[in-house]
């Protein structure tokens, strides 16, 4: 198979991508061994070693500066913006048996005096993952994901003709495979099979192959292997952290080519309801379009953890 200088360049973003990751779960092994590096980070470290159900989250409403690079859902440069964004976990222990939930909800407008009102994020995302421990750090487990959008996206300046709407597309991931959890701030889950299924349910897009489907029809499936890393932690008592990068690869002839979603948001609580926040998602799905997809909105506004 030729990868060709685009699929290289991915390559190489993807290695750097995985090396940040082992680097981090390097250091907070690390942090483990130490006994004063733990001491000070108790505080605002998150603990799962409390059973049942454990509920947290983070809603926000910011306004701020947004930049956009061929993001399929619609957008583009602008100076002003405001977006809706919400992050909530819900997480259950039993024993060796675990269950953790997540639910990801943003959308964004932006607006420019030469373009008017227009759409710069929008996006809904479901994981679950759950299964059993078999050491202390590593489980056998399975995850579904799903995401979609919410509304019609569109290539501005063209408003008459969407190129996106709710459930085209969507994706939904379903995988088995082993979950190492160092300690309760990061998850890595690995996994040699995995299936996504992608849809496509508005009859326009489908008639028109749109997003890897073959034309006329739905829905296509893909098997292959997975990886998901996260983290959900307090660096500091006003600063948090929460990241998660998924990668899937077919066994087919596109084998090592990787779909990628990488989401970084990073939250500054200035006071009791005022937050100042960073907000990245860099994607490549080939099905989609042959280039890397890049979200940025950074912004001040109100902000409820819980």
């Amino acid at each position: 198979m030729i990868i060709n200088k685009l699929n290289i360049n991915l390559m190489k973003k993807i290695y750097y991508l995985l090396i940040f990751l082992l680097m981090s779960f390097s250091s907070a092994l690390y942090a483990q061994n130490t006994k004063s590096t733990v001491t000070k980070l108790s505080a605002y470290a998150n603990t799962d070693t409390v059973e049942g159900w454990k509920h947290s989250g983070v809603v926000g409403i910011a306004f701020g500066q947004t930049s956009l690079t061929k993001w399929v859902a619609g957008g583009d440069n602008s100076t002003v913006t405001g977006s809706f964004t919400l992050n909530a976990s819900a997480n259950y222990l039993r024993g060796k048996w675990f269950w953790n939930n997540n639910l990801l909800a943003e959308y964004a407008m932006i607006y420019a005096t030469s373009t008017n009102w227009q759409k710069a994020a929008d996006r809904l995302n479901i994981t679950s993952i759950g299964g059993r421990k078999i050491s202390e750090k590593w489980a056998l487990a399975g995850m579904l994901n799903f995401s979609s959008q919410f509304t019609k996206g569109y290539k501005y300046p063209d408003r008459d003709n969407y190129i996106s709407t709710f459930f085209a597309p969507a994706y939904l991931d379903a995988a088995l495979g082993f979950a190492y959890k160092p300690n309760p701030r990061y998850t890595l889950f690995l996994s040699p099979i995995a299936e996504r299924v992608t849809f496509v349910l508005n009859d326009s897009l489908s008639n028109a192959g749109a997003f890897g489907v073959s034309k006329g029809k739905k829905v296509n499936f893909e098997t292959g292997a997975y990886l998901m890393g996260n983290t959900n932690q307090q660096l500091t008592k006003e600063l948090g952290l929460i990241s998660s990068v998924f990668l899937f690869t077919p066994y087919n002839d596109r084998f090592g080519n990787f779909d990628v979603v990488w989401d970084f948001l990073l939250n500054y609580k200035l006071n009791k309801y005022f937050t100042a926040s960073l907000n990245t998602t860099l994607r490549y799905y080939e099905a989609e379009i042959k280039a890397v997809q890049f979200k940025e909105i950074f912004g001040l506004g109100l902000t409820y953890t819980f």
